[in-house]
């Protein structure tokens, strides 16, 4: 008789742990996941592919629910504005956002959030030409490091002694990414033969071939924004367009193919894989901890000519733009 009560016991203390470790199951299973909107301009394109990969790996460890916003052009803060009211309407927890342009940018977001967390990433809030921090937290590449490395590698590549003539494709004004990273080019060929003839700001809805066709020609193309150099990239023969030598900032697949196939010369590309990634983690880590400070962070970039492609360090690299 004692031997069936304590097995009865037994079996009952089993029935009851599994009674409660499937009811934890079933509540944890249906705790909902935490919305985090993510804006970025022109949403679809395929340079963002990178990055978004590297947003949903970090979502998908931390259980939160991705939104990417579907965006076309963004030209001022008052594009974003609307999208970050529509998604705060539909729960928004949390926002990671490629800032528009503007100086009003740095306040007006803050306004608009209130107490909802915001990481930026790619680049910081416009400040004004002196590119100032914003202060907020961002993960982007060290824009200033970029642009110094682009002309480093051109006054590297030209010959000494003979003045050669450069043309600069810029990115949109009044952003920090442009600031800083012509700031770094024009200090990296301060000393050299090299001069800039022109400068151009890049419109993504213009033919950029044809207003390079426009200008007077020089020796060196430098795209500092990727899709004026994949158009100029596409068009050229053996890395040379309109008699000059093609080098830009290149974060996509379509940049990496171009430089293998010859038709640019050199790109700076970005990890931006990196950057989705990290930019999640430390927003999932203010969501979880309500006195968390998010961490900026610098993500590598890499100098890349076609015959680095295919060593060993540059293939781990390049593997998230796969």
């Amino acid at each position: 008789m004692k031997k069936n009560k304590m097995a009865f016991l037994i079996t009952e203390i089993i029935l009851c742990m599994l009674a409660v470790l499937f009811t934890y199951r079933i509540f944890d299973h249906e705790t909902p996941e935490k919305k985090i909107a993510v804006i970025v301009e022109n949403s679809g394109d395929k340079n963002w592919d990178a990055l978004i990969n590297g947003l949903k790996s970090a979502a998908k460890v931390n259980n939160l629910h991705l939104i990417i916003c579907n965006t076309d052009d963004i030209y001022s803060f008052q594009d974003e504005k609307e999208l970050m009211k529509e998604q705060i309407d539909n729960g928004a927890e949390g926002f990671i956002i490629c800032p528009a342009p503007g100086s009003n940018t740095k306040n007006e977001i803050k306004k608009i959030c209130g107490d909802i967390p915001f990481i930026f990433i790619v680049e910081d809030a416009f400040m004004g030409d002196d590119g100032e921090k914003s202060g907020y937290p961002v993960i982007k590449p060290d824009n200033y490091k970029i642009g110094y490395k682009l002309g480093e590698s051109i006054v590297n590549d030209s010959a000494r002694g003979k003045t050669k003539e450069i043309g600069v494709i810029l990115d949109q004004h009044e952003k920090e990414k442009t600031v800083n990273t012509y700031k770094g080019f024009m200090d990296a060929i301060e000393d050299s033969d090299i001069k800039v003839a022109w400068t151009y700001s890049g419109i993504r809805d213009q033919d950029i071939c044809s207003i390079v066709k426009t200008k007077s020609k020089v020796d060196y193309l430098v795209a500092m924004d990727n899709y004026s150099l994949d158009e100029l990239g596409a068009n050229s023969e053996n890395g040379v367009y309109n008699g000059a030598q093609i080098y830009g900032i290149g974060s996509s697949e379509k940049s990496i193919s171009l430089l293998d196939n010859g038709n640019v010369n050199c790109i700076v590309a970005i990890d931006s894989y990196d950057i989705g990634y990290r930019s999640v983690m430390e927003i999932s880590k203010k969501l979880n901890k309500l006195f968390y400070e998010m961490k900026s962070y610098n993500v590598k970039a890499k100098v890349i000519y076609q015959k680095d492609l295919f060593t060993d360090e540059m293939e781990r690299f390049l593997y998230s733009y796969e």
